[in-house]
């Protein structure tokens, strides 16, 4: 790059100011000493993609995706029905179900790991116990 200033002083003549030649050097940025140990440059948290071993209430789950297969326990609702069942497919068709119940209180159920999916609605939260 170059720089250049021309000036008068009113005489007769002019006459050129001093020119400077500037050469500038683009800087690449360093990483931080602790590099390792910082987030992505994004600053987006990492997401937890494995199953959970909870369910946390109503809708439906893919099993493997969303939940683990095993054994899960509800305490199911006071005084209402809380109602779970198992499916096949995800399409809403009535033989998709595997199984299905309706509990007043506590309920046990096993998901085995061919199921495709596990719905749930007004339930408590079902924790897996094995």
């Amino acid at each position: 790059m170059l720089i250049g200033i021309v000036g008068s002083n009113g005489g007769a003549a002019d006459t050129p100011a001093a020119t400077r030649t500037v050469t500038a050097t683009p800087q690449t940025a360093q990483p931080p000493e602790n590099a390792a140990d910082s987030q992505p440059a994004t600053g987006a948290p990492k997401k937890n993609t494995a199953p959970a071993a909870e369910i946390p209430g109503d809708g439906v789950f893919l099993v493997g995706k969303d939940i683990r297969p095993g054994t899960y326990r509800s305490d199911g609702k006071d005084n209402a029905l809380c109602y779970w069942a198992r499916l096949s497919d995800t399409t809403g068709e009535l033989e998709d179900i595997i199984a299905s119940g309706n509990a007043v209180g506590q309920a046990i159920i096993k998901i085995d790991g061919s199921d495709r999916a596990f719905q749930t609605s007004d339930c408590k939260p079902w924790q897996k116990i094995d």
